[in-house]
């Protein structure tokens, strides 16, 4: 077992104010409580709702100043004195940030063990870094599907990490997914991984489209990661007693419309959808089997693309590659890595 001991001092993203990029920072290394793991992070991305956390968007206990980051991968280097968090010395793992306190844009990170996934050897720790919010967001949104015994369902912002996950997930829980994208050449990705229901939201007659296909597979559930008017369109599509799950706002708009009508007689609903109150909602069994049927995701090949590894230092402009082109790939950072000269 080869275990990297760190340093009393460490690089990290510090964040002071929100709507300000945070800055790179030296810091104490932290050690880790009775039930807690320190990891030495190889890698973390940056995920829409990190970019949402910066601008204060994002609702969550932590509290200014903070290291943001809220998932990644790397060693576990040290442990608390409880036998669980023992047991994962030495292993490369899959983590959740803390609930509260210091995120994962570190050189090391504490968290309790129960926010560690071990991984398996044929996963690298690049990909084992996005292995937790984006598979298990979208066999949640499988499993919600399935407790509503509902056997279709629409997705928004579909050519995301998360909508190419949920592609899979669906397709093994033989759930009929409805894609919705925004451009051609997002339509022409989804077909390549082999989705067969991809609507273009920008096209004239996506409205139209969109009702047809939720009445042709009585689709009474969708999941919107875009808000505003996209709810809206969603709500209004979706036959009698239809469900619409926002878990994002892409649109950069903070309200969602609803036409009343559908809501009194209709019975529609709008709800909310986050990782983190569905999983307090599961057993600890439901989480690690969850947790294993991602690993099992990306170890059969369904890999999330990476469009660049960046060292800390260069955060900004990693940040602004990812917002102005998603659909390229996940940005991860790596705080071992160093600025080229």
């Amino acid at each position: 077992m080869n275990i990297q001991l760190p340093t009393n001092k460490m690089k990290a993203l510090w964040l002071t104010q929100f709507g300000v990029p945070p800055e790179v920072r030296i810091m104490d290394v932290p050690k880790p409580g009775k039930r807690e793991v320190l990891i030495r992070i190889e890698a973390s991305p940056i995920n829409p709702s990190d970019a949402s956390f910066l601008q204060g968007h994002y609702s969550s206990p932590k509290q200014l100043p903070v290291i943001p980051g809220f998932e990644a991968s790397g060693q576990v280097v040290a442990t608390g004195s409880n036998f669980m968090a023992k047991r994962l010395l030495g292993k490369e793992v899959a983590c959740f940030a803390p609930t509260k306190g210091n995120g994962s844009w570190a050189e090391y990170m504490v968290t309790d063990f129960s926010f560690v996934v071990p991984l398996k050897q044929k996963i690298q720790s690049d990909q084992g870094s996005m292995l937790l919010i984006n598979p298990m967001s979208a066999l949640a949104m499988v499993d919600i599907c399935r407790k509503n015994k509902c056997k279709a369902l629409v997705n928004t912002a579909a050519a995301s990490a998360l909508g190419r996950f949920l592609i899979k997930a669906c397709a093994d829980a033989n759930i009929t997914l409805i894609n919705v994208v925004h451009r051609q050449e997002q339509v022409d990705l989804l077909k390549s991984i082999g989705a067969k229901h991809i609507l273009n939201s920008s096209k004239e007659n996506y409205l139209a489209e969109l009702r047809t296909y939720c009445e042709l597979y009585n689709a009474r559930i969708a999941f919107d990661a875009i808000g505003s008017t996209s709810t809206y369109n969603l709500l209004n599509a979706l036959p009698d007693g239809g469900e619409v799950h926002v878990y994002g706002a892409l649109s950069a708009e903070k309200s969602i419309s609803a036409n009343v009508q559908d809501i009194i007689f209709k019975r529609k609903r709008v709800r909310g959808f986050w990782l983190s109150t569905w999983i307090a909602e599961q057993s600890i069994f439901k989480i690690l089997e969850t947790a294993k049927k991602a690993r099992k995701i990306i170890s059969a090949g369904n890999e999330i693309t990476i469009q660049k590894k960046i060292p800390l230092e260069a955060f900004k402009s990693g940040m602004e590659d990812y917002l102005n082109n998603m659909t390229a790939g996940k940005v991860l950072l790596c705080p071992s890595m160093t600025i080229k000269e």
